[in-house]
């Protein structure tokens, strides 16, 4: 055999096996990228359900809190009417009796009379605005205070998904950089690369892959802590706000039934 067929012989040889490194290369990196890909599609529909169920368990909590709300409110009519017909039948055996003794001084009973009924009308008045102004005011501080959280809740979630998009496009255009790297790798393989430069910069950049892959669970993760931790902020801030419109509620009932 000829020095010729030789060196044919071993180009051959050597187109083969790149054309067999190539093809390995390509499939390795379809594979890859769909597995990116559906890497990226389950993180969106992750977040999608997470924020589905946030939204529905808030609206659950608001509508709660309208109805206990509406329930105290009735209760506390509901009492406010019968301590009125308490009071107005108090009132009324307190008159009987008054006109049971009215024979001696008529005159002077009536006068005192009236005195006592405009000295009780003007208390129960005032009484009563008092009453419906501390009602309001702690109706008006709940209300805020829910206005308050649910506006803090909104703007944090807001900045969480800005954050999330931010480092989403930061990972995809690290990709992006990567793949147009071993792009870049594979064509200088097939202008004439040796055979153990070729296997040194593959090894390179498989180690480079996985430390990325690496970053990119790490931050994923880490990411998904600060969802979490955030969550249960909120909801704590939530609870007590709540906890603190029933202590206020509890307080101005209580002040009614101790003037009643």
């Amino acid at each position: 055999m000829g020095a010729l067929t030789e060196d044919v012989t071993r180009l051959c040889g050597e187109i083969t096996a790149l054309r067999d490194s190539r093809r390995a290369f390509v499939t390795d990196l379809v594979r890859q990228t769909g597995d990116n890909k559906g890497a990226v599609l389950e993180m969106r529909e992750g977040f999608r359900n997470a924020h589905g169920r946030m939204a529905a368990r808030l609206r659950a909590d608001q509508a709660k809190f309208i109805s206990m709300m509406a329930g105290q409110v009735s209760a506390m009519l509901n009492g406010f009417h019968q301590a009125h017909g308490q009071m107005a039948a108090e009132l009324k055996r307190e008159n009987g009796r008054f006109v049971s003794t009215m024979a001696k001084d008529v005159s002077g009973m009536l006068r005192g009379f009236h005195e006592n009924r405009a000295e009780m009308a003007a208390r129960t008045k005032k009484g009563n605005a008092k009453f419906v102004s501390d009602m309001a005011g702690s109706v008006s501080d709940m209300l805020n205070g829910f206005k308050t959280a649910r506006s803090t809740m909104g703007k944090n979630s807001k900045k969480e998904r800005k954050h999330f998009v931010s480092d989403l496009k930061t990972t995809v255009t690290g990709m992006r950089q990567e793949v147009a790297s071993d792009l870049a790798g594979a064509r200088k393989a097939w202008r004439g690369i040796s055979p153990e430069e070729r296997k040194r910069k593959e090894e390179a950049e498989l180690r480079a892959r996985l430390a990325a892959e690496h970053r990119a669970r790490a931050e994923a993760e880490a990411k998904a802590r600060a969802e979490a931790e955030q969550k249960a902020r909120a909801e704590a801030e939530l609870r007590a706000k709540e906890e603190t419109a029933g202590a206020k509620q509890e307080q101005a009932a209580g002040k009614k039934k101790a003037k009643d």
